[in-house]
């Protein structure tokens, strides 16, 4: 017999495919993925129109895939918390302080250090308790998620600055970088970490109690709480498994371009948004996944490139994502949950 806990959480979970913003916002959700798989088709068949076919060439594709690898990974980070209802503006801020950690303390041309492989869990631990303390923050201090994220990031911006003194660090180990450059029949092996990456998400969110009590608090915290569901220990926990995520990505784009700097983070928060929610993700909690952040990075990036081999006016590119943002959001939020800041 199911207890009253069971059936509220199964109750809850029904509000992962129900998103009231309109009837073409419940048709994108009404079969996985399916709205997101036609809007690629879409661009890429408008692309190669717009390209004589140079856009669907194998090599561009490579090219897409390669430039898909650390925004997918920094969706992937960010949309986890989105699905709690929450919002996490850190992203930039986490990125730039791994960055600058990675480079000081690989073999560089300021100091002596050299930790090797160990580079790897430190980032990722920095990045980590980076993401606890925003879960602190708006669980037990009770801060809105914006407004503290937002204060981290411009803190840790702050201190990346700080230590690398405003320059870049340049690296004298190339051991990374001939990896994140590397292929694996064809394919750009950073791409593949971003979908084994997207794959434990996957299984995370959809075969474990941890996913289920995921949706459930982004759907509704009340009941949620109401049904047992540690909210508090779930919301800190994601928060800092987001954090990690950053610490990764900060990582690689260190390796990528074999030197470090604070600026690294610049730049990153609003395609990461962007293919959140062009990929299905609802701003307002409890719908998408990390399927949905895979497509939606490969939309955002596919159509960066095809409006940039078009020759379109950089100012219009900008244009055409804010287009693509407002658009997308219109489509996914639960305007039931607007007033609703967590």
């Amino acid at each position: 017999m199911k207890t009253k806990n069971s059936r509220s959480l199964e109750n809850i979970s029904t509000l992962r495919s129900k998103v009231s913003a309109s009837a073409v916002g419940k048709l994108y959700h009404s079969i996985p993925i399916s709205g997101q798989i036609i809007s690629l088709g879409i661009v890429a068949l408008i692309f190669s129109l717009g390209t004589n076919g140079q856009f669907l060439h194998i090599s561009n594709i490579m090219t897409v895939l390669g430039l898909s690898a650390i925004p997918m990974i920094l969706c992937l980070a960010v949309h986890q918390v989105i699905i709690l209802g929450a919002m996490d503006l850190s992203l930039e801020g986490i990125v730039a302080i791994t960055a600058v950690s990675a480079g000081l303390l690989l073999k560089n041309s300021v100091t002596a250090n050299d930790v090797g492989l160990w580079i790897i869990p430190i980032v990722m631990l920095i990045g980590g308790l980076a993401g606890l303390v925003n879960g602190l923050l708006n669980t037990k201090l009770r801060m809105p998620s914006f407004i503290s994220t937002l204060g981290m990031s411009w803190t840790l911006f702050g201190v990346a600055i700080m230590i690398s003194k405003g320059s870049s660090i340049p690296l004298r180990d190339l051991r990374f970088q001939k990896v994140i450059i590397s292929e694996f029949l064809g394919i750009p092996t950073v791409f593949i970490l971003a979908i084994l990456l997207g794959l434990v998400l996957y299984i995370m969110q959809n075969k474990t109690k941890l996913g289920k009590h995921m949706y459930a608090i982004g759907g509704n915290e009340i009941l949620a709480k109401q049904a047992g569901v540690k909210v508090d220990r779930i919301k800190i926990s994601i928060f800092g498994l987001t954090g990690m995520i950053y610490g990764l990505a900060g990582l690689l784009l260190v390796a990528r371009l074999n030197s470090s700097a604070a600026r690294y983070g610049n730049n990153l928060l609003f395609p990461a948004m962007t293919a959140v929610a062009v990929g299905g993700v609802s701003l307002s909690g409890g719908v998408g996944g990390a399927l949905n952040a895979v497509i939606g990075t490969i939309i955002v990036v596919a159509l960066n490139n095809g409006l940039v081999l078009m020759q379109i006016n950089p100012y219009m590119q900008s244009a055409v994502n804010g287009i693509v943002l407002i658009s997308a959001v219109a489509l996914t939020i639960d305007r039931n949950k607007i007033g609703i800041i967590k």
